[in-house]
């Protein structure tokens, strides 16, 4: 399960105000303690400054780089500042967030992709907007697979995001995004599977019971990686519980490991 660590988000009140200050300590901070917490991967978003997206995600890639060695997952809806951020990544493979099958953000990123050998999360979204049906969804999510492997790109550098989307607006997109994921990994085996956990509880009370619940449903059904708080460590012993249980721990090693070191 590839872990991606969500907390320097410029959405965030609390990384928006040190970005702002450029408070390289504390943005270094909170990437070593996502580290050493278990992350794989630090997804960097500086998409709340528009006018400046592009300088300063070329700065926080190379304040985080300074504080820890994990690979960085670039994330913008803008190219030009998923470029600038590629452009100084040292870290190993770069994970770029994101890319879908409308245009021009499809022929726009896609080069980036080729450039950088870079992951990249896929999301499940056709050229109408998001599909409310499970079968609707598959067929955004199948096309856009057929379209990047078309393009050269490697099944497993594709992560598939089926949109996660809130159980307090319809009752069954979490089906849905679980169902997405069960037909993505029987038709396309080499390609991983994504998602942003925290939509579906959004609007609800007591909201990490329903990520958690959630998650564990859909490692069930293949999901290969998850952007979350790995600071949560009650969500990160649940991880490596599924893990041991779904058969992708051996003598269930990494629970061993994990649950001993915090007793």
């Amino acid at each position: 399960m590839l872990v991606i660590g969500e907390k320097i988000n410029s959405t965030r009140k609390n990384i928006k105000e040190a970005i702002a200050q450029k408070d390289k300590s504390y943005l270094r901070d909170i990437a070593v303690k996502q580290a050493q917490a278990g992350a794989d991967y630090l997804d960097l978003n500086t998409g709340a400054f528009p006018a400046e997206e592009i300088e300063l995600m070329k700065w926080l890639v190379e304040v985080v780089q300074q504080a820890v060695e994990l690979p960085l997952a670039i994330d913008s809806a803008n190219p030009q500042a998923l470029q600038a951020g590629l452009e100084v990544n040292s870290n190993g493979t770069p994970f770029i967030n994101s890319i879908t099958l409308e245009e021009p953000k499809f022929s726009t990123v896609l080069p980036l992709i080729k450039k950088y050998d870079a992951k990249i999360l896929a999301l499940a979204i056709g050229p109408e907007g998001i599909a409310k049906t499970t079968d609707g969804r598959f067929d955004h999510a199948k096309q856009l697979i057929e379209a990047l492997c078309s393009q050269g790109i490697a099944p497993e550098n594709i992560y598939l995001d089926p949109l996660i989307q809130p159980v307090s607006v319809q009752n069954d997109f979490g089906l849905i995004a679980l169902e997405v994921i069960q037909k993505v990994k029987e038709q396309f085996p080499d390609v991983n599977t994504i998602c942003g956990l925290s939509n579906i509880s959004f609007g609800l009370p007591d909201r990490k019971h329903l990520n958690k619940c959630f998650l564990v449903m859909a490692m069930a059904m293949g999901l290969d990686s998850a952007i979350v708080d790995p600071l949560d460590n009650e969500l990160m012993g649940v991880i490596t519980a599924a893990q041991a249980l779904l058969g992708k721990d051996r003598f269930c090693k990494n629970y061993i490991k994990k649950f001993r070191s915090n007793s």
